[in-house]
Protein backbone atom coordinates (compact mmCIF):
# COMPACT_ATOMS: atom_id res chain seq x y z
CA UNK A 1 0.00 0.00 0.00
CA UNK A 2 1.37 3.62 -1.17
CA UNK A 3 -0.11 6.58 0.65
CA UNK A 4 -0.11 9.74 -0.98
CA UNK A 5 -1.07 12.79 1.23
CA UNK A 6 -2.83 15.79 0.10
CA UNK A 7 -1.81 19.30 2.12
CA UNK A 8 -2.30 22.85 1.22
CA UNK A 9 1.92 23.27 0.75
CA UNK A 10 4.90 21.88 1.68
CA UNK A 11 6.31 24.09 4.45
CA UNK A 12 3.02 24.02 6.76
CA UNK A 13 1.88 20.51 5.82
CA UNK A 14 -1.81 21.41 6.46
CA UNK A 15 -4.48 18.65 5.78
CA UNK A 16 -6.70 19.52 2.81
CA UNK A 17 -9.57 16.63 2.97
CA UNK A 18 -11.53 19.03 0.45
CA UNK A 19 -9.15 18.83 -2.12
CA UNK A 20 -8.97 15.27 -1.53
CA UNK A 21 -12.24 14.62 -2.12
CA UNK A 22 -12.17 16.97 -5.07
CA UNK A 23 -9.58 14.43 -6.58
CA UNK A 24 -11.67 11.40 -5.77
CA UNK A 25 -14.60 12.15 -7.34
CA UNK A 26 -12.76 12.92 -10.74
CA UNK A 27 -10.82 9.86 -10.56
CA UNK A 28 -14.18 8.18 -9.73
CA UNK A 29 -15.67 9.51 -13.05
CA UNK A 30 -12.28 8.29 -14.79
CA UNK A 31 -12.96 4.26 -13.55
CA UNK A 32 -10.18 4.13 -11.21
CA UNK A 33 -11.35 3.66 -7.27
CA UNK A 34 -8.76 4.70 -4.75
CA UNK A 35 -8.60 4.61 -1.10
CA UNK A 36 -9.15 7.65 1.52
CA UNK A 37 -7.69 7.45 4.94
CA UNK A 38 -5.71 9.63 7.48
CA UNK A 39 -6.23 11.01 10.66
CA UNK A 40 -7.42 14.31 8.90
CA UNK A 41 -8.97 12.41 5.51
CA UNK A 42 -6.31 13.31 3.42
CA UNK A 43 -4.63 10.45 2.68
CA UNK A 44 -4.86 8.73 -0.72
CA UNK A 45 -4.38 4.63 -0.41
CA UNK A 46 -2.71 3.46 -3.12
CA UNK A 47 -3.35 -0.68 -3.04
CA UNK A 48 -2.73 -2.17 -6.77
CA UNK A 49 -3.75 -5.94 -7.59
CA UNK A 50 -1.32 -8.71 -8.05
CA UNK A 51 -2.49 -8.78 -11.03
CA UNK A 52 -1.31 -5.11 -12.53
CA UNK A 53 0.15 -4.79 -15.78
CA UNK A 54 2.29 -1.98 -17.54
CA UNK A 55 -0.79 -0.87 -19.15
CA UNK A 56 -2.98 -0.62 -15.98
CA UNK A 57 0.34 1.60 -14.57
CA UNK A 58 -0.15 3.71 -17.58
CA UNK A 59 -4.13 4.23 -17.13
CA UNK A 60 -4.09 4.72 -13.31
CA UNK A 61 -0.85 7.73 -14.21
CA UNK A 62 -2.98 9.50 -16.69
CA UNK A 63 -5.75 9.50 -14.79
CA UNK A 64 -4.27 10.94 -11.72
CA UNK A 65 -2.53 13.54 -14.05
CA UNK A 66 -6.09 14.12 -15.29
CA UNK A 67 -7.70 14.58 -11.88
CA UNK A 68 -4.90 16.62 -10.16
Amino acid sequence: MIGVEIVTDKESKTPNPELLNKIYEKTKDYGILLGKGGRHGNVFRLQPPMCLNAEDVWFALDVMDRSF
